[in-house]
């Protein structure tokens, strides 16, 4: 079995929307099988039939094969270093709140919303939602805006506060699309997350 790894790059894991990549940028995905990184962290990729890879320093995205006129989507990982632990559940939301709830280029998104919360489960990790309707995507068409969602898990590693892991997946739809099926995907990815012992 060949095992694949995250490197480990980033002075800081970063927040960002969405990445700046087109389909050119990605090939097939080649193994369903679990990817770990040196960090302690682990995931599945996603499992279906069409989905696209892209492996950068850090980071690894998924993009799924779709109608681009209609929705795009894409789950990720990334991980890095934090230049300092958070000691606590409530300055671990406010890092998390504080790097992506920012909302970019002004007037591009309208009707935001946000949560962050500690999950039940699993204190160690924040829970995080954003929406938005997007004025100026890409493939918006005639329409005058898409809908944005991102939903993700930002994940402190148990055994080593200083290091931290952000999965997550990404929407972009005309507003009449259903996009139930591709969530359930992204939760699927999400909730493939686990930790192992740290060096």
């Amino acid at each position: 079995m060949v095992t694949r790894f995250l490197s480990v790059a980033l002075a800081i894991v970063l927040a960002g929307f969405a990445i700046r990549a087109s389909a050119s940028d990605f090939v097939p995905r080649t193994s369903r099988e679990r990817i770990f990184s040196t960090n302690g962290f682990s995931f599945l990729p996603p499992q279906g039939s069409t989905w696209l890879e892209k492996f950068g320093k850090s980071e690894i995205t998924y993009l799924k094969k779709t109608d681009s006129r209609m929705v795009s989507f894409y789950v990720g990982a990334l991980e890095g270093r934090l230049r300092s632990t958070l000691e606590s559940k409530e300055a671990l939301v406010a890092f998390v709140r504080s790097k992506k709830e920012q909302w970019g280029e002004p007037g591009r998104y309208s009707d935001t919303s946000s949560s962050f919360a500690i999950e039940d489960e699993n204190d160690s990790c924040v829970r995080y939602r954003l929406s938005a309707s997007d004025r100026n995507a890409p493939n918006k068409g005639s329409h005058e805006f898409l809908v944005m969602r991102v939903i993700g898990r930002f994940c402190q590693h148990p055994q080593d506060k200083s290091a931290a892991v952000d999965v997550f997946y990404s929407a972009r739809y005309v507003p009449a699309f259903d996009a139930k099926e591709l969530f359930a995907e992204g939760e699927q990815f999400l909730q493939s997350l686990q930790f192992s012992k740290t060096p």
